[in-house]
């Protein structure tokens, strides 16, 4: 009993300085990552008036609203008991933190060594990509991520009691919960299709189990997102994403994943992936089977990258405990054996170093370069007191939600594109306003979308340079001056 406590205590411990990192960062500013205030608005619409926001009047000057409610039900939830805005900081982060304990018991599934499993749950709280972009964002990954590697724990240990009704459980919730269902739907056929060409029997009842949850995650999907299949067809796999947006939507690279994984977690997962697979073990090809189906998707282009990497860069942490096994055995049989203790703490802090370092850099960056200033807030603030109600007004992409979740004001284009009309054109019409030295085409577009307000975010003016058709005093009247610039259309 004394052992289990020590080993949850220090697992807690884990826990506690990997959500205190990340909460570090989170509270250096009272505000939330741009791409954040979607999920933001649809919160508080719901802990406003017990309802999720099916049609939205503010985007895309209304449109529909196909998200499935259940992740903003539940952060609405916690409102009941601390201010709104502090649950959205602290819950995502203690969702993504208890990752330290699924990491943990799925390694120690596979290595069957508890210190080195500890380990493993450490470096998880730490991979780059997942420290940084599940920090400020009010991110559904926060719970998807978790809840994919408890599943993956589960098929391994499915002959363990109850597991098997956990399994499906779980796959259901899953499924409700967001469309990534389909990355652990395409890992399930993954792992089948691997298990058959290296001839590894399956057993019976994961073959039942597997069979049943993949047709329970497609008839959920199918249920909640009909009508954007309906709509969209094939499209609706990229989201509906603008045809220019996605060379930078979908921008899968190997440097960017070497950074945002890191390379010594990458040389130790592809050993440990190696070593599995040469030893033709079922677990090993289930985790396999997820960074498999994570490549295929971001080759494809039918996955965001930091989305992808996130995956990848958990499962790469649970399969490398295999190449630090292998490396511990293949030091005691060296002449640095009676060095052990020192050559482990010393890869050890190397390897902490190599996550803990990046992570830290990546979230201070995260923070200042994708979170609105005061004086932006100041700026929407204003334009929310003292604009009218039906006003439109134009700002770039990644401020869309911005307009509409701060300032309460209509926009012309945002990143929901699912079931959101024309997002092609309209996106193809915002660059044009925005970068043309015409201001007559300027004004024909600002006038086809109803424009009442402009929005100039310093990112434009780096992009597109200053906007010298908005000096015409006659047509646009300046209100403020600074970052961004504002100005109300007059003609």
């Amino acid at each position: 009993m004394g052992k289990i406590n020590k080993e949850w205590m220090v697992l807690f411990l884990i826990f506690l300085i990997v959500l205190g990192s990340r909460l570090y960062f989170a509270f250096q500013t009272p505000f939330f990552n741009d791409e954040a205030y979607l999920n933001y608005r649809l919160i508080h619409h719901i802990s406003d008036t017990g309802k999720p926001l099916n049609y939205d009047m503010l985007s895309y000057n209304g449109r529909d609203v196909i998200i499935s409610p259940v992740f903003h039900y539940i952060l609405a939830f916690f409102g009941f008991f601390m201010p709104l805005d502090l649950a959205l900081k602290l819950i995502p982060n203690i969702f993504i933190s208890l990752l330290v304990f699924l990491v943990y018991r799925l390694s120690y599934a596979l290595i069957e060594e508890k210190n080195l499993s500890m380990l493993l749950a450490l470096l998880s709280g730490f991979v780059p990509i997942v420290f940084s972009e599940i920090l400020n964002n009010i991110s559904i990954y926060s719970l998807v991520l978790p809840l994919v590697f408890y599943l993956l724990y589960l098929l391994i240990k499915i002959r363990e009691k109850n597991n098997i009704i956990k399994f499906v459980s779980f796959s259901f919730f899953l499924g409700i919960l967001h469309p990534s269902s389909f990355v652990f739907l395409i890992t399930l056929i993954f792992f089948i299709v691997l298990m058959v060409s290296e001839s590894i029997p399956i057993e019976k009842i994961k073959k039942e189990i597997l069979s049943f949850s993949l047709l329970l995650i497609l008839f959920v999907q199918f249920l909640i997102y009909k009508k954007a299949f309906l709509v969209h067809g094939f499209g609706v796999i990229r989201n509906n994403v603008p045809v220019q947006v996605l060379a930078t939507y979908f921008n899968f690279s190997f440097i960017e994943t070497v950074l945002k994984v890191g390379i010594l977690l990458i040389i130790f997962g592809l050993i440990g992936i190696a070593f599995g697979w040469a030893k033709k073990r079922e677990d090993v090809m289930i985790l396999s089977s997820l960074i498999l189906s994570i490549l295929l998707l971001l080759w494809f282009k039918f996955l965001k990258d930091e989305v992808g990497l996130m995956f990848i860069g958990v499962a790469l942490v649970v399969i490398s405990g295999l190449s630090f096994k292998i490396f511990l055995k293949y030091l005691d049989k060296t002449k640095f054996s009676k060095y052990k203790n020192s050559v482990t703490l010393f890869s050890v802090l190397i390897l902490i170093s190599s996550l803990v370092i990046p992570s830290f850099l990546d979230a201070s960056k995260n923070i200042q370069e994708h979170t609105p200033t005061e004086y932006e807030i100041l700026v929407l603030n204003w334009i929310k007191d003292n604009a009218l109600p039906d006003v439109t007004i134009l700002a770039p992409l990644n401020k869309g939600h911005l307009i509409t979740a701060l300032a309460g004001k209509r926009n012309v284009i945002d990143d929901n594109f699912l079931l959101a009309p024309d997002t092609s054109e309209r996106f193809k019409d915002v660059q044009m306003i925005y970068s043309t030295k015409s201001e007559v085409r300027a004004l024909d577009l600002i006038n086809k979308h109803n424009v009442d307000y402009i929005l100039v975010p310093i990112e434009s003016e780096i992009e597109f340079g200053n906007v010298r058709w908005l000096d015409d005093e006659n047509c646009f009247e300046g209100i403020f001056f600074g970052t961004p610039k504002v100005y109300k259309v007059l003609c």
